[in-house]
């Protein structure tokens, strides 16, 4: 098995790539032969055997996680050699093993990780729609007889190659749509994903709500960590990555 590894972080974002990837190596698929590709804004003069730099201009909010999708077209031709393919957010952090059960299922087409604060209740998530979209006019808009019992967290998906290829060029032209409607959906490419998963539910592997911890609610989680998603302020996984990581064996014209 071979699995492409999304990260996008540009401006401050960049910062979280040393650790970002030092926990991936370590704790994510150990095993498991992964190419990762990372789309930035910054200065990567080389980058490791199994990492492609992908320049990507920084754009504001909230462009930047709104069109992720056509950001990582941009990388299919790289990838295409990939069974899988895994979007994990710069602010999350592998802090424990996750193995092939934890993610994959042979018999489903797509990833998504049960958002924490759906699986524990939390407001809006306690009332019908929750964070589900219902903005009129957007390609994201749920309707009231949909199945709403399964909310994901845009900060880690993927899917199966070819099928999850197929379902970011069906998101980047949805995303596209909306802005030619001047409409912006709630929670941003969040709420295109769920939509999109809803219409297929039973295509979707439900990862558990431990690959995607809040570190920021800790004390009310009752399940336990393998992938944190970091609070903004005084994290205690802010670790300094090694740099020295990007500067080793690649040549420059790496750089896509």
């Amino acid at each position: 098995m071979k699995v492409a590894v999304i990260f996008i972080g540009t401006e401050k974002y960049l910062n979280f790539l040393p650790s970002w990837y030092e926990s991936c190596e370590k704790y994510l698929l150990p095993g498991v032969e992964k190419k990762y590709a990372i789309f930035t804004d910054g200065e990567i003069p080389e980058a490791p055997d199994n990492a492609i730099i992908y320049k990507q201009e920084h754009l504001e909010w909230p462009y930047i996680t709104l069109y992720r999708f056509k950001m990582i077209r941009r990388c299919f031709d790289d990838i295409k050699d990939c069974d899988w393919l895994l979007f994990l957010d710069a602010d999350m952090r592998v802090v424990d093993t996750v193995n092939s059960e934890d993610l994959f299922d042979d018999t489903k087409k797509y990833i998504g990780v049960h958002h924490p604060c759906h699986y524990l209740n939390f407001p809006p998530h306690d009332t019908l729609p929750g964070a589900f979209d219902v903005t009129p006019l957007s390609r994201a808009c749920v309707a009231e007889d949909d199945d709403l019992s399964i909310y994901v967290q845009g900060c880690l998906w993927g899917g199966k190659m070819p099928y999850v290829m197929e379902m970011i060029e069906e998101l980047d032209k949805r995303t596209t749509e909306d802005e030619a409607n001047n409409v912006i959906a709630t929670w941003h490419d969040e709420s295109h994903l769920n939509k999109f998963y809803l219409e297929r539910r039973d295509e979707v592997f439900v990862a558990s709500p431990s690959l995607a911890f809040p570190e920021l609610f800790e004390s009310a989680c009752t399940f336990d960590a393998k992938i944190v998603h970091l609070a903004k302020d005084n994290s205690k996984y802010h670790v300094k990555g090694r740099y020295d990581l990007f500067m080793s064996t690649q040549a420059p014209e790496r750089m896509l």
